[in-house]
C-alpha cells in the first residue's frame, strides 16, 4: 500500500522525474519512528498537508510553438498559508504551523522555511529551517550574503487569549552549503534578538537593509528600532523611537537609505483606537539616533475613517524618486455616507520644500461619491496600481482606469469598467 501511495504521489507531482528537486519530508522532524511523542508533534504540525510546488520559467528563450522550458520543484509544508520572498539568488517559502510546548501546556506558532536556489531557469530546494512565531509578511524575511533573516510575533496558544504572551523576536540563520552531496540542508540559527517591542505588542512592520533592520511594534504608540546586524552572531537594537500611531508599511526613498518612509495609522496614543490615515518620514542615517523628519495625517475626525491599501499592498505604493513624488491609493469613508466619501489616489511631495515637509498634491477620484452606495456594482474590482508614462499618471482601482497630467492634474482620459453594467449588483468595495 505503502508503494503504491508513493508511485501515485510521484505521478501526480510531476516534479521533473527528479527528486533531487523534492526537500526532504525527514526533514522537517526528528527522532525515532515510533516516538508517540514525535507522532503526536508531527500531527499537531499537519507536515504533510500541502505540497507547495515552485515552477521557473526561461523567459529568455523564444517561444517554439508556444512552448518554453520550466523547472518543477517542491516541498510538503504544514500549512496552506505562505510567505514568499526572493532574492536574485534564493527563493524563500514560510509556511505557518504550531508546535506543542509541552513545559507551556499550550501550541506556539511556528514558522517553517525553505529556501531555493535560483540557477538559470531553474528552482531546487537547498535548505529548511523554522523558527517560533509567525511573520506578518514577506518583509519579515530576508536573504543576505549566506544567511536568512526572519523577525517573528508569537505567542502561546493555551485557550485563554493573553496579549502579554506575545513574544517579538528576530532571528538570524546561517544557510548550508552549496554542496547537495554532504546532505546538509539544515539552517542553523547563529544569533536572535529576543523581547522586541513592550508588554502587549506585536510586530506591524519590518523592513531589511543590508547590514541593518527596521521595525515597528504597537499596542498604543509605535516604537520604530533599529537593528544593527553587521554581525550576524550579535545582532543588536541600537536605537529606539517612539511615536504615535504605527506603521504597516516601511520604504527606504534615496539611494544611500538613510531616509524611510512609512504608510500607516495614526492613533490615540491613550487608547490605541487608529484615527487616520499617517504618512511618516524617518531619518535613519545614524542607527543609533533615529529621528522622526515630519508627518501627515490625513483625517482625525470621529465620523470618518481613511486608509491605504499600501498599508498590506506594497504594490499600490509608487514614489519617484527624481521628483520626490508619492503615488498613493486613499480611501475616505465617512459616517454620513454622503458627498465626502473618496475612492482614489492622492499625491504627495515627499520633502521638496526647505522644511522637508510632507504635503498633499493632487486627488484623482474613481468614483463619484455619490455611486459608491449604489450596490450595484460588478463583483469584481482592479487592484490598486499606478504607472507614469511621459509625464502622465495611469491609476487603475476598485473599477475604473484614469489617466491625468501629473504636472497639472488635468484628467485625459477615463475607462468605466462598470459602464455597461446592468445586471450584476454588488458592494462598491470587494473584500
Amino acid at each position: 500500500l505503502i508503494a503504491r501511495y508513493t508511485r501515485q504521489i510521484m505521478k501526480e507531482l510531476e516534479v521533473n522525474n527528479n527528486c533531487q528537486n523534492i526537500a526532504r519530508v525527514t526533514l522537517m522532524q526528528g527522532g525515532l519512528a515510533d516516538d508517540i511523542d514525535l507522532m503526536r508533534d508531527t500531527y499537531s504540525k499537519g507536515i504533510l498537508n500541502v505540497f507547495t510546488e515552485v515552477t521557473s520559467f526561461d523567459m529568455s528563450e523564444r517561444f517554439r510553438r508556444f512552448q518554453m522550458s520550466t523547472s518543477v520543484s517542491g516541498i510538503f509544508l504544514p500549512t496552506a498559508w505562505l510567505q514568499v520572498y526572493s532574492s536574485l539568488k534564493m527563493l524563500v517559502v514560510a509556511g505557518q504551523g504550531k508546535q506543542y510546548r509541552e513545559e507551556l501546556d499550550g501550541f506556539e506558532e511556528q514558522t517553517y522555511i525553505v529556501g531555493f536556489r535560483l540557477g538559470g531557469a531553474s528552482s531546487t530546494p537547498a535548505a529548511i529551517g523554522g523558527v517560533p512565531g509567525s511573520v506578518i509578511n514577506s518583509f519579515a524575511i530576508d536573504h543576505f550574503e549566506s544567511y536568512i533573516r526572519v523577525a517573528t510575533s508569537s505567542q502561546i496558544l493555551t485557550g485563554d487569549y493573553d496579549d502579554d504572551s506575545i513574544n517579538n523576536r528576530l532571528f538570524v540563520l546561517s544557510l548550508p552549503e552549496k554542496n547537495i552531496t554532504t546532505g546538509n540542508f539544515i539552517m542553523e540559527e547563529v544569533g536572535r534578538l529576543e523581547g522586541l517591542g513592550r508588554e502587549g505588542e506585536e510586530i506591524k512592520s519590518v523592513r531589511f537593509l543590508d547590514n541593518a533592520a527596521f521595525l515597528v511594534t504597537f499596542r498604543r504608540t509605535d516604537p520604530f528600532y533599529t537593528i544593527d546586524l553587521t554581525d550576524p552572531k550579535n545582532p543588536k537594537v541600537v536605537g529606539e523611537l517612539e511615536v504615535t500611531g504605527f506603521s504597516s508599511y516601511l520604504q527606504p526613498i534615496n539611494p544611500d537609505q538613510s531616509q524611510v518612509l512609512a504608510v500607516g495609522q495614526e492613533t490615540d496614543p491613550e487608547t490605541g483606537d487608529v484615527s487616520g490615515l499617517q504618512l511618516s518620514l524617518f531619518d535613519v542615517s545614524n542607527l543609533a539616533n533615529p529621528s522622526l523628519v515630519t508627518k501627515y495625517v490625513v483625517e482625525e475626525e470621529d465620523d470618518v475613517g481613511s486608509y491605504s491599501d499600501a498599508q498590506w499592498d506594497f504594490k499600490a505604493f509608487r514614489y519617484l524618486p527624481q521628483s520626490k513624488i508619492l503615488i498613493l491609493p486613499v480611501t475616505l469613508s465617512f459616517t454620513d455616507m454622503g458627498e465626502n466619501n473618496f475612492d482614489g489616489f492622492w499625491t504627495f511631495d515627499i520633502g521638496t520644500t526647505t522644511n522637508q515637509a510632507i504635503t498633499k498634491g493632487y486627488e484623482f477620484s474613481h468614483v463619484r461619491p455619490e455611486r459608491i452606495f449604489s450596490f450595484c456594482w460588478y463583483p469584481a474590482t482592479l487592484p490598486p496600481r499606478s504607472f507614469v508614462f511621459s509625464g502622465d499618471l495611469v491609476t487603475l482601482k476598485s473599477h475604473s482606469i484614469l489617466r491625468h497630467s501629473l504636472n497639472t492634474g488635468e484628467m485625459q482620459w477615463e475607462l468605466d469598467l462598470d459602464e455597461e453594467n446592468d445586471d450584476d449588483c454588488s458592494d462598491y468595495f470587494v473584500f
